[in-house]
Parts: C-alpha cells; structure tokens; sequence
C-alpha cells in the first residue's frame, strides 16, 4: 500500500533539513554569508592547519582541520550566546568564567567580592612585611631624588557592599586595604587613596563612578582620577605635566569603552539593562616643550583605559606602562617583557617618578613581582 502524499512530503521535507543542516557549515565557510558581532572576552581561535603527508598519517591535520571549522563557523557566535542566554534564563549560570550576579542584577567578578569580605585577607604580619620591603624602595629611590607614589584604586564590590550576594559576606570584615593604608601612611610613602576617595563622593558624584554590567571605574571616574593624579605626579615632580581641559559631558545608555566589560564577556544575546552614564571629552593642554620628568606606571588593568586615550604618551611622554609588571608597554613601541629586561633594578632607576597602582583586588599580588626583583643582586 503506497504511502499518503502527506508524509511522502514530510519524508522529502526531513531529508532537505537534516542535508541542509550538514551541508550549511561547509557551505557558511566558503561563502560567508553570515557578519555577526564578534565575541567579547578573550577568544583563542584554532588556527588552520598545514597539510603533510606526516600529520595526515597521524591525524593531527584532521584534528586541526575540525578544530579550525569549529572556531571560525560564521554562526558560532549566535550559538554560543544561544547556548549561553539558555543557561542563565533557565538555570541562572553563567558561562563566563569568575562572574557573578549580585542583588538587583548588579554584576562582579568573583576576586573582587572575595576582596570585599575580606576572604584573600593576607593577615598583619604578611601586609607589615611587604610594606618594609616597599619602605626600602622608597628610601633608595628618595636618595636618587626619585619618588614613589602607591595608588589603590576602589574594587566595585566594595564600592557597591549592598549589592554583594549572600555567599559572600564575611563577618570578620578584616580586609587588605585599610591594612596597607595604615602600613603604607607609617612608613611615609606617597599614598593616593582612591577607594576612600570614590567612596566620599558616591552620593555626590554628578554620574556613576562605577557602571552596573562593568568591572573597572566608569569612564567618568577615570576622568577624575585621571586628572587628579596629574596633579599629584605635579607636586612631586615639580614639573608642570601637561593637563587635562574638560570641554563637556556626553549623556548616554549606550554602554562605550568598558562600561560593560563583564557583559560583553558573558556573551549574551539580549543587551542587559545599563544606567545612563557619563563620559567626559576633553582635550590634553601642554604647559611647556621641555621634556618632564620620565614616569613608570606599575599597574593592572584600572590604568589601561589612561594608557590608551594616551595618557603616557601625551602626558608623561617618555614613560612606560608595566601591565601586572609582565608587558612593558610604551607608546609607539612594539611590547616587550619585564622579564627579558638584563637588569630590573637599573631598569626602574631609569625613571624618576614610580607609580604602583592597583585595585583593591589584586592586593594579595602587591606589586605584582617589582618589591622582590628589585632587590635581586
């Protein structure tokens, strides 16, 4: 007995789905029909592989080969943030690594909560003898009229404490950075505290200094810190660094530069809720031709932004940036490794001005490697 027509068709119909299915990554790699957004965060793509005879026999090649299709289908993104919406409306998980939802859907990496309850506190002891160890630089570089300036920059859960989830909460309230401020102040070191700081002009403040979906300070707050930490760099040098001239504010709820770093990382098809946000135009004004005094910026990501609207190249011009003390990273100039340097202490001598700036974060990696390599024979 023939088959109805309906479920002949229905057959036909399957069969061209389940054909096309297979066919459309090979046919989207070859044609590119498809433009999406790129992810955001950090993507390590296969790259493709060479063949010969040797990784065919091995199957190296066809490993690679799969690999490569996989990370440059033109639709992965969409089935990714797919895959990645459909865990966090169902099970409230999220895929990027170290995030977390705080009350009111306010969001924060993990390090910076466990920083905020106090949870990575280092203890006394360990806090005192670091803060000896960067009393000695001080004191050796004070003695070449050179100058250490230490800045701890506010993390956003502490800045936000109310927003901190459950879990997170730490009765002891034995935290790293009124710690290192006391240490830091006793031992008469230069000390910029910005946490303190923000947290003095939270209600004030004429726009957010911290975003919702982002993990750095707003771009607004690095205005300000930005500017006054010119003006700090100023006093101790006794050189009039080229300044900051504010010409306006642009209002907006679109999300610009890295306001909405942590969200764009969790990739995400829908766009999360964003305050209206503030972010300053201004322009560098230079004070005089001659070449001031050179600044090292010992730092982590919190100074980034400043080294990339030129901060270090149109203000402390013949400066250097050291990421996380790993990259040296200087304006116009290919990167280069801290490590690669044939001798560090004479590396940093170089400089006259040595700012140490970090969040309150990444206290437990104080200096990031510079107080004991420094001393290094």
């Amino acid at each position: 007995m023939p088959e109805p027509r309906t479920t002949q068709r229905l057959k036909q119909v399957l069969f061209a789905l389940a054909m096309g299915l297979l066919l459309f990554p090979w046919l989207e790699q070859n044609e590119h029909w498809l433009t999406l957004a790129p992810l955001g965060g950090a993507q390590q793509l296969a790259e493709n592989p060479k063949f010969s005879i040797n990784n065919w026999k091995k199957g190296s090649f066809q490993e690679g080969q799969e690999a490569y299709v996989r990370d440059h289908f033109g639709a992965r993104p969409f089935f990714i943030r797919f895959y990645n919406e459909l865990n966090d409306r169902l099970f409230g998980e999220f895929k990027a690594n170290g995030v977390i939802r705080g009350k009111d859907g306010y969001l924060f990496e993990e390090n910076y909560l466990l920083a905020a309850s106090g949870n990575d506190f280092l203890g006394q002891d360990s806090i005192r003898l670091l803060v000896g160890q960067l009393q000695a630089l001080h004191l050796e570089l004070a003695a070449q009229h050179k100058h250490l300036l230490v800045c701890l920059a506010p993390g956003k859960a502490t800045f936000f404490p109310d927003k901190i989830p459950a879990p997170y909460r730490w009765e002891a309230q034995q935290r790293n950075h009124p710690y290192f401020v006391k240490a830091i102040q006793q031992a008469g070191i230069e000390l910029f505290d910005i946490q303190r700081w923000f947290l003095s002009q939270k209600s004030t403040a004429r726009y957010p200094l911290f975003p919702k979906n982002g993990i750095h300070w707003s771009s607004y707050g690095e205005y300000l810190v930005a500017d006054s930490l010119i003006k700090r760099t100023n006093a101790l040098a006794h050189f009039p660094y080229p300044s900051l001239s504010l010409t306006r504010i642009d209002k907006s709820k679109q999300m610009r530069e890295r306001d909405e770093d942590i969200e764009l990382g969790m990739n995400l098809l829908r766009n999360l809720p964003d305050w209206e946000m503030g972010y300053p135009q201004f322009k560098i004004t230079k004070r005089t031709q001659a070449k001031g005094p050179r600044v090292l910026v010992i730092g982590d990501s919190f100074f980034y932004g400043m080294y990339n609207w030129g901060m270090t190249r149109d203000v402390f011009a013949g400066g250097q940036f050291w990421y996380y003390n790993n990259e040296i990273l200087e304006p116009g100039m290919p990167t280069k490794l801290v490590s690669d340097l044939p001798n560090y202490k004479a590396a940093v001598n170089q400089f006259d001005v040595v700012i140490v700036l970090l969040t309150d974060a990444n206290l437990p990696r104080f200096g990031f490697g510079l107080l004991q390599n420094y001393q290094k024979p």
